[in-house]
């Protein structure tokens, strides 16, 4: 009846074949110019911990030296990809890493890069070369206390 089926020419065309692979999304940058320049690493960091079951485990794991992958999945109550999923996404973000022993999987907070990254946010947010922490000079050291 119809010679030329009724796709062609439609979505078929735009999707991409096995010999043209879609290019990899560049990584996120903040704007040029901005004060958060250069702090990629920052926003993937907060990123990484912008999920309640991962902080959950950050919470877990600020009170073990290290746990396998397994006993993390069981005490957050998720399935065993769904927490190596939570888990790519926190080493990504360097709050975490792991290391293999045989077939199991251990997990410890990245302590250092942790503290790295508190230093970039707290000069990211400094005023005028203050702590974030310190009130300014004259100010009371918070609000609605007098």
């Amino acid at each position: 009846m119809h010679k030329v089926s009724f796709m062609k020419g439609s979505f078929m065309q735009t999707a991409p074949t096995p010999t043209a692979p879609v290019a990899p999304r560049p990584p996120r940058r903040a704007l040029p110019g901005s004060i958060a320049a250069g702090a990629r690493d920052l926003s993937v960091h907060f990123e990484g911990l912008a999920n309640p079951t991962r902080l959950l485990i950050v919470e877990r794991l600020a009170a073990a030296s290290e746990m396998r992958v397994s006993e993390l999945a069981d005490y957050c109550q998720v399935s065993q990809p769904r927490m190596s999923w939570h888990l790519r996404i926190l080493r990504k973000a360097e709050v975490i890493r792991t290391r293999r022993d045989g077939r199991e999987v251990f997990c410890r907070l990245d302590r250092e890069a942790i503290a790295e990254h508190l230093k970039s946010f707290a000069r990211l947010v400094s005023f005028r070369g203050l702590s974030f922490i310190e009130p300014p000079s004259g100010q009371p050291a918070s609000e609605g206390t007098s």
